[in-house]
């Protein structure tokens, strides 16, 4: 399954809101993946196993199943997440990059590039739920981030 969407930063028509920098939305998405347990309540556990030049490899644990993560980071750019194949999965990658078509107006699109099938299994549509949840999940971070710009968690 393939899947990508837009999230707004920015909300131009309503002044009173704070109007996050791409230095400090950036400083949120990095901050999700050096510290993915604060962001994503099902996680139990987050290792790393190894750090380098832009990227670290990450052993997470959602109680009894466990996954190895390379994250890849392109500072003030993007966040890539790559799960790497078990024997029950085959793998994903989970991308969000910011995006500012013109100056002050900031989005993040998320791609989703995972081996389920878009046609239902047993009738239900299990591609259909996913991009409901990833898209729930997604403008939750961004207001996630938003909270910690608000309450100077964010530099």
């Amino acid at each position: 399954m393939y899947f990508e969407h837009l999230v707004a930063v920015n909300d131009p028509n309503n002044p009173m809101a704070l109007q996050l920098s791409r230095e400090t939305l950036w400083q949120g998405l990095l901050h999700r993946a050096e510290a993915p347990l604060t962001f994503v309540e099902s996680m139990d556990e987050d290792v790393v196993l190894e750090r380098g030049a832009g990227y670290s490899e990450r052993a997470w644990a959602y109680g009894q199943y466990r996954v190895q993560v390379r994250v890849e980071i392109a500072v003030l750019e993007s966040v890539v997440y790559r799960t790497h194949p078990l024997a029950d999965n085959a793998g994903g990658t989970m991308s969000m990059r910011i995006e500012e078509p013109v100056p002050g107006d900031l989005f993040v699109r998320f791609v989703y590039d995972t081996p389920v099938s878009d046609e239902p299994v047993d009738g239900v549509d299990v591609a259909s739920y996913l991009r409901s949840a990833y898209q729930q999940t997604d403008l939750d971070l961004v207001r996630q981030i938003r909270k910690m710009a608000e309450t100077g968690e964010l530099a």
